[in-house]
């Protein structure tokens, strides 16, 4: 074991003792059956909007946005497509869902469509034809599908869509080591803390070395997304020798 290994053991150690503050989920959401379809698309829509957003913010008003029975219909792929295009604009913008109304509301009627065209207006199809496998449905997303998928065929939305989905779905993914930290501003800075990253360093190179700082050791990179962000958010204490 190397020495930022033995870090990040201690660390993990911490966190399963307890001793790191956890603030409460932000991914907020209805309480729906997670294996059904309307829970996957109220964790796909919403992912595809959350750059340079407030995270927590921006799963407020999806959760707003589905509990308003005038704006519910957006979760359903079938519906958003015979929908007239200014209203779906106006809609997404009533609880702040989208914030820049052209591209953000292009963005939901992509998706809808390829839901409706392509998978019987349901992510488990698509899931289900690649084999739950993720590095089939990241090489799918990023050729075949890339441009079906607006901003979830990026590497970081396609990371954080599948991190999602592993935790607020029924979904059984295969080889989920390959699904990458995802870089936020926490585990950047916790990237540096522990002496794994430099702040020279891109989000892309981060993601990349946590790959490789993790082999030798029992974890993978979204064992530890939880980890590093509540340990950010604590300013790094407990302190890791």
């Amino acid at each position: 074991m190397t020495t930022i290994q033995n870090k990040i053991l201690k660390l993990k150690e911490i966190w399963d003792l307890n001793l790191i503050p956890q603030e409460h989920k932000h991914e907020v959401h209805p309480n729906l059956d997670i294996s059904d379809r309307l829970n996957y698309t109220y964790f796909t829509f919403p992912v595809a909007l959350n750059f340079q957003r407030n995270s927590p913010a921006l799963w407020k008003a999806a959760l707003d946005t589905f509990e308003d029975t005038a704006t519910n219909y957006l979760f359903y792929p079938e519906k958003v497509v015979e929908t007239d295009i200014e209203k779906v604009r106006i809609d997404l913008r009533k609880h702040k869902l989208s914030l820049q109304p052209n591209k953000h509301t292009d963005i939901w009627i992509k998706l809808a469509k390829t839901f409706r065209d392509k998978f019987e207006d349901d992510p488990r199809i698509f899931f289900k034809k690649y084999d739950f496998d993720v590095v089939k449905i990241k090489q799918a997303l990023e050729k075949d599908l890339k441009s079906s998928f607006p901003y979830l065929s990026g590497a970081k939305m396609a990371n954080y869509w599948l991190y999602i989905l592993y935790n607020y779905s029924d979904a059984k993914f295969a080889n989920l080591d390959k699904i990458s930290i995802i870089p936020d501003t926490h585990v950047m800075q916790c990237s540096i803390q522990l002496g794994i990253a430099t702040e020279s360093d891109s989000r892309e190179v981060v993601a990349e070395k946590w790959f490789e700082v993790l082999k030798g050791t029992n974890l993978i990179p979204i064992d530890m997304h939880p980890i590093l962000w509540n340990w950010s958010r604590n300013n790094f204490k407990p302190e890791i020798n």
